[in-house]
């Protein structure tokens, strides 16, 4: 449990840094590839304590790795230009119920068992996800002329994070070490070199200019971003993904919902808060053992 506590934790601080981003006027760019670079030093430095680093190119992990870091980015650049064209609203809502996803896998493909009284949970974390995220009073961006590809740009975030959780857990299913962190760190490290022509197109364009500021933004995302990602691996290992990544996501969008009312004075609205309600009473359902 202590593992899904602080991965809820930090994937909410993920969030916290993030929206201080633009405060501070941090190129995402930049930040995301500082980001990427960190959390992949963080992750080969804490494998170093374990002892010596082996080559990842004969584990069972490497083939699957490499597509989750590219995955990483992918989904990335889909939620960013989402955001722009769609709202935050609608992109937030589509990444959060992608958890329908994994659940669905852990129960059609790892044969996972859910009772009836988590099945019932798994519909109110559902309904909890809506009204705690769509019930935010956010401005959406204005998309000028629709056209398709901005219409399914919510489908593909639905898509994307939620094949991206799958990818996840075959990768850790796949990783019989101990310590995930060498495969955490390589991952990651996947996920930058596909960010770097991200940031160096920014900078040839003019759309942004070198500053310390995004690498100090990217570095303490980085460190929180392995460590989200660090207790989530490890999370799997003890949950299955009909317990696991409902909670988890329940979690980190009440606690964030939270963490924006006490921090950035956010305002919640009366769906919010019965968003909130019904996340715990999802979450004593869905904790139930069938």
């Amino acid at each position: 449990m202590m593992y899904l506590v602080l991965a809820i934790l930090f994937s909410t601080a993920i969030f916290v840094v993030m929206r201080l981003f633009s405060r501070f006027n941090i190129d995402n760019h930049q930040a995301l590839s500082w980001n990427y670079l960190t959390a992949t030093a963080v992750g080969f430095l804490v494998s170093a304590l374990h002892g010596p680093l082996a080559s990842p190119v004969g584990e069972p992990w490497f083939p699957l790795s490499l597509w989750t870091g590219f995955w990483f980015i992918l989904t990335y650049v889909l939620m960013l230009v989402s955001s722009q064209r769609s709202g935050v609203t609608v992109t937030s809502l589509s990444s959060k119920l992608s958890v329908v996803i994994p659940t669905l896998f852990g129960v059609l493909v790892l044969k996972e068992r859910l009772g009836w009284l988590s099945a019932i949970g798994v519909a109110l974390a559902l309904l909890a996800l809506f009204l705690v995220v769509g019930g935010r009073e956010q401005g959406e961006a204005k998309t000028g002329k629709s056209s398709w590809f901005i219409r399914l740009l919510p489908v593909l975030i639905f898509g994307c994070t939620g094949i991206g959780d799958v990818l996840m857990k075959l990768t850790e299913t796949a990783n019989h070490a101990d310590d995930p962190t060498p495969m955490i760190a390589f991952i990651y490290s996947v996920s930058f070199l596909f960010s770097v022509p991200l940031a160096g197109y920014s900078l040839v364009k003019g759309k942004s200019r070198w500053q310390w500021k995004n690498a100090a933004g990217g570095i303490v995302l980085g460190v929180v971003n392995f460590f989200s990602t660090f207790f989530v691996y490890h999370a799997m290992r003890v949950f299955d993904n009909v317990v696991l990544f409902p909670v988890y996501n329940i979690g980190v969008v009440c606690l964030t919902a939270l963490a924006g009312l006490a921090l950035f004075k956010e305002k919640l609205t009366w769906k919010n808060y019965l968003g909130l309600g019904i996340a715990i009473v999802a979450v004593i359902l869905i904790t139930l053992k069938p």
